[in-house]
């Protein structure tokens, strides 16, 4: 069987999980993750047969695929800010609006134009600091999660990219406050309420780390509060958080901030939501 006829033939297999436009990126990737061809090169060598064992392993994709599991997991690979990063069910898959809080404390970063210690919260795959040290070399970065797991994985990724981080494993509600003090903290905390979960895709709820995705329905902003308390003693003169936020709790936010003493600046990610907070104690 040619290339092009495999691809339809996993495009109809796949056809009722996903839609069109999401299956032919879907399809070129499971391609080039396994034979190594870019689109273009897929294109060229569309009439080639596959080798057997390239067959046998597309087969066991589609077939991982159709139950829903996330194709990062699948590949054990995810994109972020341009870099690839190794991830699997312990770790969260990086989203797209998480480039934009790193390019703005990254902005933010390069006009202050100092080295800058930051620290990540709930670092996960670990792709926040890697990032930001990827754009901020001479940042001094750490990072602090409570998975085991996790920090593995993180670990991994910065090895990859060959960037020096310091990671911690510590439970932050657990955390009176911190050992050092910081330019920067920086967090993507647990903040879906538990509500939402029979809204989610089963993609999701089935398969990513349930808890760095979900908070008590009774007090969602929890890690906001408990990191902005932290901070008043962790962060160092002229201190900035950073924080990602749910969709629906930009003002939520702003007022609790404002409340423990900060300054706080909401902003919208590219699709108009509010999606991102930047904040500092007041004088």
């Amino acid at each position: 069987m040619s290339l092009q006829d495999t691809k339809q033939a996993i495009k109809h297999q796949l056809s009722n999980v996903y839609d069109s436009l999401e299956l032919n990126s879907i399809v070129n990737i499971l391609i080039e993750e396994v034979t190594g061809w870019d689109a273009l090169h897929q294109n060229i060598h569309k009439n080639d047969a596959l080798e057997q064992t390239q067959s046998e392993l597309l087969t066991q994709y589609t077939e991982q695929l159709l139950t829903g599991k996330p194709l990062q997991y699948i590949i054990g690979k995810a994109w972020f800010m341009g870099h690839a990063y190794f991830v699997n069910e312990s770790v969260l898959i990086p989203r797209p609006e998480t480039e934009e809080l790193v390019e703005w404390i990254s902005e933010y970063a390069h006009i202050v134009n100092k080295p800058l210690s930051i620290l990540d919260i709930g670092t996960g795959s670990g792709c926040i600091p890697i990032a930001l040290k990827l754009a901020i070399p001479n940042a001094n970065m750490s990072a602090l999660d409570i998975s085991k797991e996790a920090l593995v994985v993180a670990k991994q990724n910065a090895q990859t990219h060959q960037v020096s981080i310091e990671f911690i494993e510590q439970d932050i509600l657990q955390t009176r406050q911190l050992k050092e003090q910081y330019d920067i903290i920086v967090s993507n905390p647990p903040y879906i309420p538990i509500r939402e979960k029979s809204n989610m895709q089963s993609q999701v709820t089935e398969h990513e780390p349930e808890i760095a995705l979900f908070v008590s329905d009774h007090f969602p902003l929890l890690f906001y509060s408990k990191i902005a308390h932290i901070g008043k003693s962790a962060l160092k003169p002229k201190g900035q958080l950073f924080f990602e936020i749910h969709y629906d709790q930009g003002n939520a936010i702003m007022a609790l901030l404002h409340e423990m003493g900060y300054h706080a600046e909401l902003r919208q990610d590219i699709y108009g939501k509010d999606r991102m907070v930047r904040a500092s104690l007041k004088n």
